[in-house]
């Protein structure tokens, strides 16, 4: 019940800030600069000349989109307006008689004043940015680096046991005061962001909460897809899970929340072995958002695969390897056995990070049946012998000469590393684990050997 209490409240607190945030899109920015050079390198105090240009780039390879370029006056001062396309950090540039004297990142939003100072040639020093973003991401700044020094604290054992909550609980209420007093800033989302995760970590009831009052604020509806839902499945299930989202998606008009909500609860589907209903809704989804002739995105060429080659309950795609052993394996030598097929580089961080956990799942199932199996993409064999000179190998790894890894790439559609596949004892996926995923692999390995 309280959910939908919440759904109600948050709906009216939601629609307000729609209006308010449509009008602040429309608000022009306005924009100045005063540069000057000290005495000892010019005297003449005629500081005209210094071009200024900020600029927006999509990506490394596209071309700069000028949002404001403008030359100083004499006494070194230049302004301007401009309406921005999207809020950001847009890259500066400063120049002089075609010399590049400096760059530097700006903060711009709707709406805001940004005053830029500095002086030549000790720009570094004598930078200074003055705007309603910059003074909010300061007080950001400093509860975000006062949280860090304590969590420093408390790994070192110098912080007591029982005092632990209550020094996390202190960067809790500051972390949350800032999202409050600073609303529509930048310094206001990571300030959420930042106390949603420590709240994950040591009060998740609270962290819930705190997330469902949140949502005048467009990344709290990113946080309830990944935070919330998490929240709600460890404890719920399914179907509470599924609820829960579409009362999220019903707070907003906003067509990029509900194809990312739409996702979502296709892929729960999906992981939870609901094959036909995530080929449902996946439908659903096709007809609504797939227009015919554009480029399909990623997210639904990948899923689409998933759904029709490596679903949960099909059977897994034929394979052929040669251990470092010197044995053949393949999906037919496999029959009978439970296994983890694992696709990785060594040289991946995640995967480093994580194959120590692999090792204890390893060692804590395989005495119950589960055998493992590590197909390696690295380039260099020198890779994979060095990972294992560090570490000590518990499993068969594939000889990388004895396969094609562009087959492996396309019938497994490994876009990822590391990626697990599951399969039980007749040959089926159980379930596919991409990236962090692997959290999830321990219960559905329980079940899968107990059925």
């Amino acid at each position: 019940m309280r959910q939908f209490i919440w759904t109600a409240i948050i709906a009216v607190m939601f629609g307000t800030a729609c209006s308010a945030e449509q009008e602040k899109k429309a608000e022009p920015t306005y924009f100045s600069a005063q540069f000057t050079v000290a005495d000892s390198v010019d005297q003449t105090g005629d500081y005209s000349g210094f071009r200024i240009l900020v600029f927006n780039r999509a990506n490394a390879s596209a071309a700069a989109d000028t949002v404001f370029y403008g030359v100083t006056d004499t006494t070194g001062f230049v302004e301007g307006v401009f309406t921005l396309e999207s809020e950001g950090a847009f890259p500066a540039q400063i120049t002089r008689n075609g010399v590049n004297l400096g760059s530097f990142r700006l903060l711009l939003a709707w709406g805001d004043t940004v005053k830029v100072e500095g002086e030549f040639p000790d720009l570094e020093s004598t930078y200074t940015v003055d705007s309603k973003e910059a003074r909010a991401m300061k007080k950001y700044e400093r509860v975000n680096s006062g949280h860090l020094r304590a969590e420093r604290f408390i790994i070192a054992g110098q912080v007591a046991d029982s005092l632990i909550p209550v020094e996390l609980q202190k960067w809790v209420d500051l972390y949350w005061g800032v999202h409050n007093d600073q609303k529509g800033t930048f310094a206001s989302k990571f300030a959420l962001e930042s106390m949603v995760d420590l709240l994950n970590r040591y009060d998740q009831a609270q962290m819930f909460e705190k997330l469902n009052q949140s949502f005048d604020e467009e990344l709290a509806f990113g946080l309830a897809i990944t935070r919330g839902k998490e929240y709600v499945a460890s404890r719920e299930g399914l179907d509470a899970t599924v609820a829960y989202l579409d009362s999220v998606k019903s707070l907003t008009r906003e067509e990029s929340i509900h194809r990312a909500i739409e996702k979502s609860i296709i892929k729960l589907h999906y992981d939870s072995a609901q094959v036909e209903e995530a080929r449902e809704l996946f439908s659903d989804y096709e007809s609504e958002y797939i227009k015919e002739g554009e480029e399909a995105p990623f997210w639904y060429k990948n899923m689409r695969f998933e759904l029709n080659y490596l679903a949960p309950g099909m059977a897994l795609p034929a394979f052929e390897i040669e251990t470092t052993a010197g044995d053949t394996v393949s999906n037919e030598s496999m029959m009978g056995t439970a296994y983890v097929l694992e696709f990785t580089l060594m040289a991946n961080q995640l995967y480093q990070q994580q194959y120590d956990e692999a090792t204890v799942i390893y060692q804590l199932y395989n005495p119950q049946g589960l055998e493992y199996l590590t197909i390696p993409f690295d380039q260099s064999t020198n890779t994979i012998i060095a990972f294992f000179q560090e570490r000590d190998r518990f499993w068969e790894l594939a000889e990388p000469p004895s396969f094609n890894k562009q087959d492996f790439v396309e019938d497994f559609n490994v876009q990822y590393f590391p990626t697990r596949i599951l399969v039980d004892k007749q040959g089926n996926i159980v379930r596919k684990f991409v990236g962090e995923e692997f959290d999830d692999m321990i219960p559905a390995i329980t079940r899968t050997l107990t059925n």
